[in-house]
């Protein structure tokens, strides 16, 4: 991205034209993967997962992009992991905020940071 696009971005956001779920399924999409919201797959369930949640789809892995559930600690991502696996895939978490990081440590996921540029570094979350 150059640095024109990059302040162009930075703008879009600060004047509020810019809509953060559309571009994060925009990017996701531009990197080739299939996106998925709650409702569009049996481990997505809309009944957990707030209408702006993100998740993509390549290969066999799955990503969990963008996840806002409706209730808080009564195993909302536990049972979307366990039906992600149930359906042959492998969970994946993009990006946590340090909180949900340190959750997912205590899980024993191990984040691994990968990609070289502004447009697709990234950590990626996995189970051991």
């Amino acid at each position: 991205m150059s640095q024109a696009a990059l302040i162009r971005s930075i703008e879009d956001i600060l004047s509020g034209s810019c809509d953060p779920v559309a571009a994060i399924i925009a990017h996701e999409q531009k990197r080739g993967y299939r996106v998925i919201r709650p409702g569009d797959a049996p481990w997505f369930r809309a009944n957990d997962w707030r209408a702006e949640s993100v998740a993509s789809v390549s290969g066999m892995q799955v990503r969990l992009v963008l996840l806002h559930g409706f209730e808080n600690g009564k195993g909302t991502f536990t049972r979307t992991v366990k039906a992600i696996e149930a359906a042959g895939y492998k969970p994946s978490v993009v990006d946590p905020t340090p909180e949900f990081a340190a959750a997912l440590r205590r899980r024993r996921w191990r984040g691994k940071r990968r990609g070289s540029t502004f447009e697709n570094i990234e950590t990626i979350w996995k189970p051991l």
